[in-house]
């Protein structure tokens, strides 16, 4: 699995090998190819066990580094937060993929209308496999509740 930056949007990084130029872009969705079988399966924009194992080590360091160390939080805010206060905004960062935003529509839902509105499935949150980088839209299989479940682990923890 490998995900770049939001940078190689616009910039993205090239490498040339025997004569050939290669690039790696940013693709937030699925991917743009078929060289691992045509969807972004082992690329993922967004995995949650990743963001657990992240959200995990934050708590961890914070344990040890405790109230006094700080890191900037987004990067380029100015704005400095603890590390259990990093894990808790990205943890809140995740848990908005499944909430309902301002226009009532949850982002794992994407553009499908019958999920965001059908009473039969608007209040039926689906485990996607992973998630689209820039709107949260489930991808893969719908069905991942090993491995996206994950997200109830990491919400309890937050309280």
């Amino acid at each position: 699995m490998n995900s770049v930056s939001k940078y190689h949007l616009e910039n993205p990084y090239q490498f040339h090998v025997n004569g050939e130029e290669y690039h790696v872009g940013y693709i937030p969705g699925e991917s743009d190819n078929n060289v691992f079988g045509g969807n972004s399966n082992w690329r993922g924009p967004v995995w949650l066990p990743m963001n657990m194992l992240i959200i995990k080590g934050l708590r961890n360091f914070y344990l040890y580094y405790g109230d006094d160390f700080k890191v900037e939080c987004p990067t380029g805010s100015g704005n400095f937060l603890t590390l259990n206060e990093v894990a808790i905004e990205l943890t809140g960062r995740i848990n908005k993929i499944f909430e309902r935003g301002n226009n009532g529509f949850r982002p794992v839902y994407g553009d499908s209308i019958k999920q965001q509105t059908d009473e039969h499935f608007k209040d039926h949150i689906l485990f996607y496999e992973y998630f689209h980088g820039d709107n949260g839209k489930g991808l893969g299989a719908s069905h991942q509740t090993g491995w996206t479940a994950l997200i109830a682990s990491i919400s309890l923890s937050a309280l």
